[in-house]
């Protein structure tokens, strides 16, 4: 039997796809020198974050960069100022998926941070020659490239039929499929709001 008289083919076609997916919640540490005339730490926020990533290896690297403000009181608490650094990072997510499939130079790198840069504690050291930070941050990242897909061909199956067979045939389909879309659905596996 020649290929060409088979009933189905199988053809692999290439398409952007998502071949890549990962996801960390970071926590980290920084330590800033103070200034000299430091008598407490009133408040800290991070501003102006950046960042930009690329694939390393089987993971995503993501640097960026945000102003760590602190807020402090000085001479005996009875002023106040404002004191500004700004602090690098890399962090490193793993990805809990990937297609090694994907055509190397085809992918690109999606980032979203889903939870921005945050200062959740701020802490001057007993001799204040430093202030130690600890920033929370959450990232999810994509990877977008070029993959084969593999699809059923199936060339003879309506050649020779006309306009109007082929429509028939589609209607037909389409009704069987309404016909059946709940038939499957096991009644003991619905779960009702409202009993108590």
């Amino acid at each position: 039997m020649a290929n060409t008289d088979r009933s189905v083919e199988y053809r692999q076609i290439m398409s952007r796809a998502i071949c890549g997916k990962g996801r960390k919640f970071c926590q980290v540490k920084h330590s800033i020198h103070p200034p000299d005339h430091i008598h407490h730490i009133l408040g800290a926020w991070l501003i102006n974050h950046n960042y930009e990533s690329s694939k390393v290896g089987e993971a995503v690297e993501v640097r960026g960069t945000y102003d760590v403000n602190i807020w402090y009181s000085t001479k005996g608490n009875t002023k106040t100022d404002v004191m500004t650094e700004t602090v690098h990072y890399a962090e490193k997510i793993p990805l809990t998926y990937y297609d090694r499939y994907t055509r190397e130079g085809t992918v690109n790198v999606s980032t979203i941070c889903t939870q921005t840069p945050n200062c959740v504690a701020a802490k001057l050291s007993p001799h204040k020659d430093s202030i130690s930070i600890k920033v929370e941050k959450e990232f999810v990242v994509e990877l977008i490239g070029e993959t084969k897909v593999t699809v059923a061909v199936f060339p003879h199956e309506l050649g020779d039929w006309d306009d109007k067979d082929k429509e028939d045939f589609i209607s037909e389909m389409a009704e069987d499929d309404e016909d059946d879309t709940f038939d499957d659905l096991d009644p003991d596996l619905v779960f009702d709001d409202l009993e108590d």
